[in-house]
């Protein structure tokens, strides 16, 4: 019965550890974004700006948008460019609008990844570029198949025994 207490402590330490190590990482990642001001080049449909933050790698922009121009808004984009500090584009993400009403609001997020982000400006676009139009779509053969079920096999046979630091031993 001692070993089995001694067991059921280090179980519940394990737990704890994992939960204390999940919430600090969390608070560090969180922690790490700092406001970070975005221009918006448009009056027509409105933006309102609720957050946008970025940290020195990657940031957002969280909005609204709202349609002012007293028409039907279809496939529009809403483009945003990064900026360095030598005022090279260094990025370009889009938030597409499907259809707005007049007077109705949508809310959207861009995310971007980029490093040295020192201006941020949203402008509005009647395009994209095509890659992010027509999803690619790959079409596998049977034999393409079965080559890959082979090769996932083979990786399983020839996995070292306590592959994940020992915990879970094949």
């Amino acid at each position: 019965m001692g070993k089995f207490k001694r067991y059921l402590k280090y179980v519940v330490l394990l737990i704890l550890l994992f939960i204390f190590v999940s919430i600090m990482s969390k608070l560090l990642i969180v922690s790490m974004y700092k406001p970070k001001e975005c221009a918006v080049l448009f009056d027509s449909p409105q933006i309102e700006i609720i957050d946008s933050k970025a940290t020195n790698a990657n940031g957002y922009i969280y909005g609204c948008v709202t349609n002012n121009t007293g028409n039907v808004i279809e496939n529009k984009y809403i483009k945003l460019d990064c900026y360095s500090k030598y005022e090279n584009n260094i990025n370009t993400g889009y938030a597409q609008i499907f259809r707005l009403e007049p007077n109705e609001s949508k809310y959207f997020t861009i995310k971007y990844k980029c490093s040295g982000t020192e201006r941020v400006e949203l402008s509005m676009s009647d395009t994209a570029p095509e890659y992010l139009l027509s999803p690619i779509e790959i079409e596998l053969t049977e034999a393409q198949k079965m080559a890959l079920i082979a090769g996932g096999l083979i990786v399983i046979y020839y996995m070292p025994v306590g592959y994940l630091f020992g915990l879970f031993p094949f």
